[in-house]
């Protein structure tokens, strides 16, 4: 008689270091970090300086085991010993017998233990250190470039920031990442692959199900069922073939956010003997749609923009590092809340980062639920890659069990070879774009070799529908920085030549998929994690410094904000202008870069980086507590489907800086490599400006509103001139340019707030966009006249003259919005959820 799979989770563990007989309970998945931390025997990595005293677990041996019963396979069963992954170096045996030998963190595992099996069994699995082992391949195979982290970690197959990074810390782990369990069975399904082929019209989509059993059995055939996304049968079928075709009708699509609905269809496959007894079911859910990366031919050089089901689609979202430095305590709910902040936010995308890992099931099923596109790069990050047969032959291994596991995803959008590893070719190596193919292999730049011949070999061989690029970023000669072709970095504003954050919209590329500003988290983030037992709570403290793994951040944060604001020292006062400062640069690259999708001149912007995998001063816009900065809301604003923006554009005679003219009017940075970057007398004439203001709209139908433009002075809180109001019909899916003139007055004399709105036909306000003359440290802020009533959870609130990025501060308060702007005349109302005292804020100059 057959009987169904049958699957065991081994969840008790015991765990040792190497040589102790010292044993001690945990529950797996976990990492030795995590269990050392539950014993007591080391401090909490995340406060104060803590990390620099647990380095010694990198350098030890660790052993995990456990005991379990189980009978002994019947005729024609077998047992299985699955990992579903092992960090990283492993050595497995099971009653004293070797069994396996794992050495890559990506990799499942499974081991035919049939013959083995007792009714009492030991299992051991003996970790050894991947910090020495990538340092003693290093000795002996001798230094590569290494951007970021100890220079061993090109070397081994693991998550390659848990060596370190300029946003994370060193904290290299050991462990059963992922669940350990027994299958035992007579037949199971190994594989579901769902093809889809949408018509070009898109009425019609055939949906091809192919089934691979472990086991070629003439006694076994497959029961296919078909759900759509209410659950009800639209199909089911018994077959002896392991292929199903099914045609759908006027299919349900999915779409992206805020482009449509998100219906997911589901498949249901049964592995059933010939006398109906089920062996193994499998369910994968899916979407029918049709995504395509549009590279077409222009006038600057080539698109680079995503198209769904027909319809071009501006790409606005963050970058995922790791949600944790010990990825076992990132529970499914934690990806939900993280995915569901990145949808409220607005954000349509992510692309998961190279550095880290393949994430688990529940960040892309939430992300199929939500809409949230996923750019997913392969492990590959920042470094010279070997690209050796072994190396070549397990990174096979770990992209096939990626694809395949992730190939069903409806917000699969883009698979990308590596992160910056063209960079590191182009900047570092001096590597010859131009080099044939069969010379790749013994060049300064093997990994070329993985990246443009074996990935999209096995993206072709196993999921051919979903769109492959080499790496991030990628396209043309330059790999970073040629803004007309492909997808840049852009980092000439935090850091590079430092160009100001209102430069952002001069330097428009076809699609920015890095760009970011430092700041710091929450203050209560702050003064909780960073000091420890110190009681220096100076933000140029060691221990402050040490939550910032950015080299020089000093000197790229305050040449940022020093050019922008009136510095200050006040802890809190200091952290929110750090706030302030990575807020504005977001505005003024979103705001210009979503612009600029008109013509398709700008695809998409994907902002360095949505989270943290520690309490840090970083690039994030939520911190590590799930904190939103305020940037994460000016974002939020500038992604609204229907919005409003303003800007000024200055004439200045001399130019300041002629390095940055020629960046921001070049397609490249080496446009600006020769260029002298020379002081100027400080005799300018008066500055003058024009503005323009332009309605964005991601709807697929033209809306009716009103636009108003005020010119309020932000000395006296009056107008200085009519509102300018315009009856507008803002284009589908594209920019709708309003109006432009001339900023009233002199701005040195009276400067003057720009303040839109835009209305629907029912005059409410759906949106609001200002721009203030810059920089705002030339003007002073007295008596702003802010009054915040507040009725529980509701705060109205107005103005007597403009205030400037009025933050809300209450800790783990869900705001409907933040970091506003309050312009006389224009009452706002933010609801904050959880809101259960008196409300805390700050506005900039507030205590001018």
């Amino acid at each position: 008689m057959a009987t169904p799979l049958e699957k065991i989770p081994l969840e008790i563990f015991w765990w040792r270091e190497k040589g102790s007989s010292k044993k001690r309970e945990t529950r797996v998945p976990t990492n030795i970090h995590l269990d050392l931390l539950a014993a007591g025997e080391i401090p909490d990595p995340f406060h104060g300086m803590n990390e620099r005293d647990v380095q010694w677990v990198h350098d030890k041996e660790w052993v995990y085991g456990c005991s379990f019963k189980l009978p002994k396979a019947k005729q024609g069963e077998r047992i299985d010993l699955v990992f579903d992954g092992l960090d990283t170096f492993a050595d497995v045996a099971l009653n004293s017998n070797h069994i396996l030998s794992a050495d890559n963190m990506f990799i499942p595992y499974r081991v035919d233990i049939t013959k083995l099996v007792k009714d009492e069994n030991a299992l051991e699995i003996t970790f050894r250190s991947a910090y020495e082992i990538s340092e003693d391949i290093r000795r002996r195979r001798g230094n590569i470039v290494c951007w970021n982290g100890h220079y061993g970690r090109p070397y081994v197959r693991k998550a390659q920031y848990h060596f370190g990074w300029d946003w994370g810390p060193s904290l290299v782990t050991c462990g059963p990442w992922k669940p350990i369990y027994i299958e035992r069975y007579m037949d199971k399904i190994e594989d579901v692959r769902i093809e889809i082929d949408i018509s070009h019209d898109l009425s019609r989509a055939k949906v091809d199900v192919h089934v691979s059993p472990a086991n070629d059995r003439e006694s076994t055939f497959i029961h296919v069922q078909m759900k759509n996304f209410k659950n009800q049968i639209v199909e089911a079928t018994n077959i002896e073939a392991l292929y199903w075709s099914f045609e759908i009708n006027r299919p349900e699509l999915w779409f992206p956010l805020h482009a449509g609905a998100q219906p997911l269809y589901s498949t249901v496959v049964q592995l059933l003997q010939k006398d109906g007894t089920v062996l193994d079911t499998a369910t994968k859910s899916f979407g029918i749609r049709k995504i395509e990366l549009v590279r077409d031919h222009d006038d600057i050089g080539s698109t680079f923009y995503f198209r769904v089901n027909n319809v071009p689609i501006f790409a606005g979202g963050t970058n995922w590092i790791p949600g944790d430095s010990f990825l076992p305590r990132i529970t499914p709910d934690r990806y939900r809340r993280w995915i569901q902040m990145a949808a409220k936010g607005n954000q349509n995308i992510i692309r998961i980062w190279g550095g880290g890992i393949y994430e688990d099931d529940a960040f892309y099923d939430e992300c199929d639920r939500q809409g949230v596109l996923v750019w997913q790069d392969f492990c590959f990050a920042c470094a010279q890659y070997p690209a050796d047969p072994e190396f070549r032959k397990s990174v096979e291994k770990e992209a096939t069990a990626a694809i395949q596991r992730l190939r069903h995803h409806p917000c699969l959008a883009l698979l990308a070879g590596n992160n910056e590893d063209y960079q590191v070719a182009n900047e570092a190596l001096k590597h010859d774009m131009k080099m044939p193919p069969e010379q790749w292999l013994n060049s300064e730049f093997p990994a070329r070799y993985i990246y443009e011949r074996l990935l999209p070999s096995l993206v072709q061989q196993h999921a051919p529908w979903i769109n492959y690029w080499p790496g991030s970023p990628f396209g043309g000669v330059d790999n970073n920085s040629d803004r007309t072709i492909g997808d840049v970095h852009i980092w000439n504003v935090s850091s590079g030549m430092l160009v100001p954050y209102q430069r952002y919209p001069d330097l428009t590329a076809r699609f920015v998929s890095e760009f970011g500003m430092l700041s710091c988290p929450h203050h209560k983030t702050v003064t909780e994690n960073f000091f420890g037992k110190s009681k220096d709570r100076h933000p140029q403290s060691e221990s402050f410094e040490f939550h910032c793994k950015a080299s020089s951040y000093e000197k790229r944060m305050f040449t940022c904000m020093g050019e922008q604001f009136r510095l200050s020292f006040d802890l809190k006062e200091y952290v929110y202008l750090t706030q302030l400062l990575q807020s504005e640069a977001m505005s003024f690259a979103f705001r210009g870069w979503r612009r600029a999708f008109s013509g398709r001149r700008c695809g998409g912007a994907i902002a360095w980086q949505l989270n943290d995998c520690w309490p840090a001063s970083s690039w994030a816009l939520v911190d590590y507590y799930e904190r939103p900065k305020p940037a994460y809301y000016t974002i939020a604003r500038a992604l609204t489907p229907l919005t409003v923006g303003v800007m000024r554009k200055y004439r200045f005679n001399p130019n300041p800086n002629l390095q940055h003219e020629a960046l921001c009017n070049g397609r490249t940075k080496a446009d600006a490599a020769n260029v002298i970057a020379h002081a100027t007398p400080h005799v300018y004439p008066p500055k003058d400006s024009t503005y323009s203001v332009w309605i964005c709209n991601s709807k697929s139908g033209a809306h009716e509103v009103m636009v108003e433009l005020r010119f309020v002075s932000n000395a006296t809180g009056e107008d200085v001139r009519d509102p300018v109001r315009k009856k507008v019909s803002a284009v589908p899916n594209d920019t709708t340019e309003v109006f432009t003139g001339e900023v009233p007055g002199n701005e040195e004399e009276e400067p003057v707030v720009l303040a839109a709105r835009l209305m629907d036909e029912e005059g409410v306000t759906i949106s609001r966009d200002t721009d203030w003359p810059q920089p705002l440290k030339h003007f002073t802020f007295e008596d702003r006249n802010l009054h915040i009533h507040q009725d529980g959870e509701t705060l109205t609130i107005s103005a007597g003259r403009p205030v400037k990025g009025l933050v809300l501060q209450n800790a783990d308060v869900q705001w409907s919005d933040n970091c506003i702007d309050v312009v006389p005349g224009d009452e706002q109302r933010i609801v904050g959820r959880g809101l259960a005292e008196k409300a805390e804020w700050i506005h900039y100059a507030m205590n001018d």
